[in-house]
């Protein structure tokens, strides 16, 4: 099969400055690609491009099939409660069929709060919500920035386990990250991205968290 999402010598300039420079890379169906770096490294940047929202300079990406995208942001409405959320998305995309939001609600464990307006949730909550919009079109690929920030230890539990069992499902991710734990434990394959470069990317295997963490180091701060 193809891959997922092939990323081939993108560049990215904001005026004068270089934010991604020559990034290659491919998602093949079912693996899933941790991408750590520091703060201004491009990383959220280079998510939004291989979603469509920002062009490269120059380079191309290729997409096989739908993707979707969880950002900082949950595009979500507050006034609105989560089933509402989920079936206003629902018709932009032509779904009409009501179990689907069902399902997916109970998915990310929010069939209980269906009727109560997002804007009294916790962090982890709207969170979860997010990620069950991005799931409604059942894409192959989800792109995932920074999915663990601001979460409490049991919200964050909780959006693990949603995300370990679509990995178990096969969905294809690709997930920016600056926490080495416990994306170390979802990912296939960790990638590090540095001054805009793709420095390298490895298989997990079975290494730990912090045989990945001491790796990142090495690479970045040179040991």
């Amino acid at each position: 099969m193809p891959p997922v999402v092939s990323v081939r010598n993108i560049s990215r300039r904001f005026g004068y400055r270089l934010i991604l420079d020559r990034v290659n890379f491919e998602v093949e169906p079912g693996e899933v690609i941790g991408i750590m770096g520091p703060n201004g490294a491009g990383k959220t940047t280079l998510l939004r491009i291989v979603a469509g929202i920002t062009k490269p300079t120059s380079g191309e990406v290729e997409v096989s099939g739908i993707l979707a995208m969880v950002g900082h942001s949950s595009m979500l409405y507050d006034a609105l409660s989560a089933s509402e959320n989920l079936r206003f998305c629902a018709r932009l995309y032509g779904l009409a069929d009501e179990g689907t939001i069902d399902s997916t609600l109970d998915l990310v464990g929010l069939s209980k709060w269906r009727n109560q307006r997002v804007g009294t949730f916790s962090r982890g909550m709207t969170q979860r919500l997010a990620i069950a919009r991005a799931l409604l079109v059942d894409p192959p690929l989800l792109l995932l920035d920074e999915p663990m920030t601001g979460l409490d230890d049991t919200a964050a539990e909780i959006v693990y386990q949603v995300l370990l069992d679509l990995r178990a499902k096969g969905t294809s991710m690709l997930i920016v990250t600056h926490q080495t734990d416990p994306v170390v434990q979802l990912a296939t394959s960790m990638g590090f991205l540095v001054g805009g470069r793709m420095e390298v990317i490895e298989k997990v295997d079975n290494r730990s968290a912090s045989d990945i963490a001491a790796r990142y180091k090495e690479i970045v701060h040179g040991g």
